[in-house]
């Protein structure tokens, strides 16, 4: 039994071994990007951020019409102008309903737009272009988060496409 025991022990104590130290790397490399990569990563985007204000825009959609989608009408628009096209998809925000808009469903409505605001602001954006389609409450609520916050700019879809009625708070 003995010579068996050591037998096992001299096999897979070095396999054991080599096993913990290569499952070592991934964790190690994963932590380092955590803790190290991850406060770089902050550090640059903050001097970025400093460093060019206004070049940051983002997109919040709002969508709360039944039946239709306004994200493609959105996106044809964005493609045909210089600055929206530059916009990547990740600051791109969309709050949309697939059944009609009740006054049961304006606090979780409202908390939504909080949480797209939150996260528009975790992307370090300093422009909002905001594209509504719903009730004129709701574009009251989403002007009340983000008029404290962002340049919000305000788009009205009229029968020939998007228009920019510009911003929703005039800079001072």
């Amino acid at each position: 039994m003995s010579e068996l025991t050591n037998t096992i022990m001299g096999v897979l104590e070095p396999i054991g071994v080599v096993v913990g130290i290569i499952l070592a790397v991934p964790v190690f490399w994963t932590w380092f990007d955590v803790v190290i990569g991850g406060r770089r990563r902050r550090r640059r985007w903050f001097r970025e951020v400093r460093a060019q204000p206004g070049q940051r825009p983002a997109i919040l959609i709002v969508d709360l019409l039944t039946g239709r989608d306004i994200r493609m009408g959105v996106e044809r628009f964005r493609t045909a102008h210089e600055a929206l096209r530059a916009i990547p998809e990740e600051r791109i925000i969309v709050v949309e309903r697939s059944r009609r808009l009740t006054p049961e469903d304006i606090r979780q409505l409202a908390q939504e737009v909080r949480e797209a605001a939150g996260r528009l602001i975790a992307t370090g954006a300093d422009t909002v272009h905001y594209f509504h389609a719903g009730p004129a409450a709701v574009a009251a609520i989403v002007g009340a988060e983000l008029a404290n916050g962002h340049r919000v700019m305000v788009y009205q879809h009229d029968p020939d496409g998007y228009h920019n009625f510009g911003p929703l708070r005039p800079d001072p």
